[in-house]
C-alpha cells in the first residue's frame, strides 16, 4: 500500500508499503490536528484498496482514476446530509446496511468517515456492529481527538497517527501552492505549526474561526486575568462545531508549550480542555462552556 500524495510521514508510509490490501483489516483511524493530510491519506489509503495492482494505488488504472473522480461504485465517502449539522445517526445506519453488500467490482467496499470523533455515541455505537462483524468492507475513520471517540470503537480499528511537516517541508510545499511573498510564507508556516492545509486556509484568509480563537486564548494566557476573561467571553460567539475546532487546536498549541516550558499550569487547561471536548457530544451551551473556562483560568 502506497500514500503518494501525503508529505512527509515517513513512518506512515513504511508502515503501510509493508501491507498488501487483505492486511489493512476492517478499520483504520487516522489520527491528527486539521489540516495535517488526513483526507489525503485516505483518498491514496481508499485507491490503494480498490486498486487492482500488487501495491496499489498505481495511479493509472480505471479504478485509481475513478477513485480520484469520485465515482468508484464501492468507494464511499459519508458527508452531512445539511453543512454544519453533523452526520446524523441514520446516515450511519445506512451505510452499516450497505457495508453488508457484496462489492460491485473491487475486493472490498471501502467507506470513509471525516470527523469520526464528532459522531455522537449512539451513531458510533451504530458502527460498532458492523466492525465486530466485518464483511468484505473497510472503514477508513478520520479523527483530530481520538479520545472524544468511544474506546469500543477504537479498540476495534487499527490507528495511525500522522505527523506534522518539518518547517523546511512546509514552506517548500507553500512555495509550490501559493504566489505569496516569502515573509508571508513564512509568518503562516509558523502559525501552522507544520500542517499543510492549515497554513493554506492561513494565507487565504479562511482560516475557521475556531482555530483563530485558540490562538488568541492562548497568547491571553501569558497576560493578566483580564485579558484571559475577555478572551474566554469571545469564545461564546463560536458554534459548537467551532469551539470544538477551539478545543482541539488550543490543546495541540498547550501540548509544544508544555513540551517547551514544563508549565504546570498549561498541563491543567489542558486537561480541563479535553474533558470540554468530550463534553461536547452530549449538546451542552457554548456559552456556559467558555462561562466555566474563564473560571476555570482564573482560579489558577
Amino acid at each position: 500500500m502506497k500514500l503518494p500524495h501525503l508529505l512527509g510521514n515517513p513512518r506512515l508510509k513504511e508502515a503501510l508499503a509493508s501491507l498488501p490490501p487483505s492486511g489493512v483489516g476492517s478499520a483504520v483511524l487516522l489520527d491528527g490536528p486539521a489540516g495535517i493530510g488526513k483526507r489525503t491519506a485516505a483518498a491514496d489509503l481508499a485507491a490503494g484498496l480498490v486498486c487492482p495492482a500488487e501495491n496499489g494505488p498505481c495511479g493509472t488504472c480505471p479504478s485509481c482514476k475513478r477513485a480520484l473522480a469520485g465515482s468508484h461504485p464501492d468507494l464511499i465517502w459519508l458527508t452531512e446530509a445539511e453543512p454544519g449539522k453533523g452526520v446524523k445517526l441514520e446516515q450511519v445506519r445506512q451505510l452499516r446496511a450497505q457495508s453488508f453488500l457484496r462489492p460491485s467490482e473491487a475486493p472490498f467496499k471501502v467507506f470513509v468517515i471525516p470527523q469520526a470523533d464528532r459522531l455522537n455515541p449512539p451513531s458510533q455505537n451504530a458502527l460498532l456492529k458492523v466492525l465486530e462483524e466485518p464483511a468484505s468492507s473497510v472503514f477508513v475513520l478520520l479523527c483530530e481527538n481520538r479520545e472524544a471517540m468511544l474506546q469500543t470503537v477504537r479498540s476495534r480499528c487499527k490507528t495511525f497517527r500522522l505527523a506534522p511537516l518539518e518547517q523546511g517541508e512546509l514552506l517548500d510545499a507553500l512555495r509550490v501552492r501559493s504566489t505569496e511573498p516569502a515573509d508571508r510564507l513564512q509568518a503562516a508556516a509558523a502559525q501552522a505549526g507544520g500542517l499543510l492545509g492549515r497554513a493554506l486556509d492561513i494565507l487565504s484568509g479562511q482560516e475557521k474561526a475556531g482555530y483563530a480563537a485558540a490562538r488568541a486564548f492562548c497568547a491571553s494566557l501569558g497576560g493578566d486575568e483580564l485579558g484571559i476573561f475577555l478572551a474566554c467571553q469571545e469564545l461564546g460567539k463560536l458554534h459548537r462545531e467551532e469551539y470544538a475546532d477551539f478545543c482541539d487546536e488550543s490543546c495541540r498549541l498547550l501540548a509544544g508549550s508544555v513540551m517547551q516550558t514544563g508549565n504546570r499550569r498549561f498541563v491543567d487547561i489542558f486537561e480541563y480542555l479535553e474533558k470540554q471536548r468530550a463534553m461536547l457530544v452530549q449538546n451542552p451551551s457554548v456559552t456556559a462552556l467558555s462561562g466555566a473556562l474563564a473560571a476555570f483560568c482564573g482560579a489558577l
